[in-house]
């Protein structure tokens, strides 16, 4: 049996058409793991100014006068989402028996799975392991974005990396040993210990690479003789301050982070959606051409608390920010 590809491109366009939102389902699922720790903003042009106030203390005790108290600074920090693309290309032809099996193996009619379904839904099965990988240890790299994987934008693991490096606006850094599956349980302790108590309050969660997950509930439980608390959802807490551990497929073993609820950004352009932009053919080949805007970015860095074991301070590593974020934290600043 043959099959003409200009009858499959015609095929993917209508099925496309009629399926408006396969792609977008794709690209924001909630499989991607990362996705669920996000808040999502819509920029335009893939840039979103993003700005916060810090207020000093304005109360104070009353005097039939006007004495002014408190001052507001504003900050800014530009994020920035980048245009993905997919240029897929597949020989109907070559997958024609392996669909052709499926409808017989599993009793489907040739309506009911068309082969433009079967090519989309593995297209984007694809789409969604990538952005996975994407998410958590993509580099940006403007010079190498296009042609290859990995460099088309900033994953999670690599926006911790970059906040502890960043002068301007820094993480808060919490000095730890390196995790052993001997000490991960005080060490662990310690990283909750060490966030400030008002805005260690405001963070519901403890994010680390699945090993280190694993690592945990097994030393919890060879410690304790019994498993690691868990929540409704699978999530396991932590005896100390009740922080649930998310672990995320990816992430390296050396990134721990906190932070408080809604500072994680999911960047999505809010006129160019996720869409199938063109189908076309060449020879034997099928085309399928699509493209988005995503990135992931934390609001404040200021207070994103990150793991390091480098010997560094607690703290901004900058005694000003120390003074305006942390007034109230005895936070050194080796000159």
């Amino acid at each position: 049996m043959a099959i003409n590809v200009q009858d499959v491109a015609k095929e993917v366009g209508e099925y496309v058409a009629h399926n408006t939102e396969i792609v977008s389902a794709g690209v924001y699922s909630d499989e991607i793991q990362v996705n669920a720790l996000c808040k999502t903003i819509t920029a335009i042009n893939g840039k979103y100014p993003q700005f916060h106030k810090i207020l000093g203390h304005v109360v104070q005790g009353f005097k039939a006068e006007w004495q002014a108290l408190g001052e507001a600074q504003f900050k800014h920090k530009m994020l920035q989402a980048y245009r993905q693309k997919v240029n897929f290309p597949i020989v109907p032809d070559e997958i024609l028996n392996t669909w052709l099996a499926k409808l017989y193996t599993e009793g489907l009619t040739k309506e009911e799975q068309p082969i433009s379904k079967e090519i989309m839904e593995d297209l984007m099965a694809k789409v969604k392991d990538d952005l996975q990988e994407l998410s958590v240890t993509g580099v940006r790299d403007d010079a190498n974005a296009d042609g290859q994987f990995g460099a088309s934008l900033n994953g999670v693991a690599t926006q911790v990396t970059n906040a502890l490096a960043n002068t301007t606006h820094p993480a808060f850094r919490i000095p730890l040993n390196a995790i052993t599956d001997q000490n991960i349980l005080d060490e662990v302790k310690s990283f909750e210990r060490q966030v400030p108590a008002y805005m260690r309050r405001k963070c519901d969660s403890i994010v680390m690479s699945d090993n280190n997950a694993l690592r945990y509930a097994d030393a919890y439980e060879q410690t304790y003789g019994t498993k690691v608390t868990y929540t409704e959802d699978g999530r396991m807490r932590t005896p100390l301050t009740k922080k649930m551990i998310v672990s995320v497929d990816n992430m390296p073993d050396d990134i721990i982070f906190m932070t408080i609820k809604d500072n994680l950004y999911r960047l999505i352009d809010v006129i160019d959606e996720p869409r199938v932009t063109d189908v076309q053919t060449l020879d034997y080949v099928l085309k399928i051409f699509m493209d988005f805007h995503l990135g992931y970015d934390f609001a404040i860095n200021q207070v994103l608390f990150v793991a390091v074991f480098d010997g560094s301070e607690r703290g901004l590593e900058n005694a000003a920010q120390n003074a305006l974020y942390y007034p109230k934290e005895t936070l050194a600043v080796t000159p």
